[in-house]
């Protein structure tokens, strides 16, 4: 009798220990099943498109108007011609305002005559300030200003001289975005570039000229 209740008693136990590890295994597995899901990651917003950095470009235009006073025989009206030049500068931008440098190089073709002077621009460049407005993330509306120098020539019956002058320069423009990094831009600007005397070997000529340009450009932003 006494074996028996130790068997039962075995037995009993036995079948306890069994349950207890059933149950454990299932929790585990219950476990395993029910894991959470992995975190979603953060959600990226798109990058913002800013004016912000270094650019360079080239444009073209046509200039007119204004005048060169102090050539022999008179003044000479009128001006105009085809001009190119390249372009660079850098922005810098906090929120909707932009500021920055620019500074460009290149060719005046605007020439005119008053039947015995003849007067012509030739290699120019320039380097202002500029400041302007993000009217969005795609339109840069600006005003710009700076130092301009400009080569100055006349041409009469005794011969031709050429000579740098100083000045200044001031317009406005928009930049206008075609992708994230290119942009076209259009402008117009004044410049005056002061006196130059010259002397063609009939006498000394003081030249003050001025003009009047509009320019388009392409321009891509790094």
């Amino acid at each position: 009798m006494r074996a028996n209740r130790i068997n039962l008693r075995s037995v009993a136990v036995a079948a306890g220990l069994a349950a207890v590890l059933a149950s454990g295994s299932a929790y585990a597995a219950d476990v395993v099943y029910n894991e959470p899901p992995a975190p979603t990651p953060p959600i990226e917003g798109a990058p913002v498109s800013t004016w912000a950095g270094p650019y360079v470009g080239l444009s073209t235009g046509y200039g007119f108007g204004g005048a060169a006073t102090g050539a022999a025989g008179g003044t000479i009206n009128g001006p105009s011609g085809w001009m190119f030049s390249g372009f660079g500068g850098y922005n810098w931008q906090s929120g909707g305002f932009v500021y920055g440098l620019e500074g460009d190089v290149g060719y005046n073709g605007q020439n005119a005559g008053n039947g015995t002077t003849y007067f012509r621009n030739g290699m120019e460049g320039s380097l202002r300030a500029r400041f302007g407005v993000a009217a969005s993330d795609n339109v840069l509306l600006y005003g710009t200003a700076g130092a301009a120098l400009g080569q100055q020539q006349i041409f009469d019956a005794a011969g031709s001289a050429s000579g740098g002058a100083w000045g200044w320069t001031a317009g406005a423009g928009a930049d206008i975005k075609m992708t994230d990094k290119m942009f076209t831009r259009i402008e117009y600007r004044y410049t005056d570039l002061g006196d130059v005397t010259l002397n063609t070997g009939s006498g000394a000529q003081t030249i003050n000229s001025n003009n009047h340009r509009i320019m388009v450009g392409l321009g891509v932003k790094f």
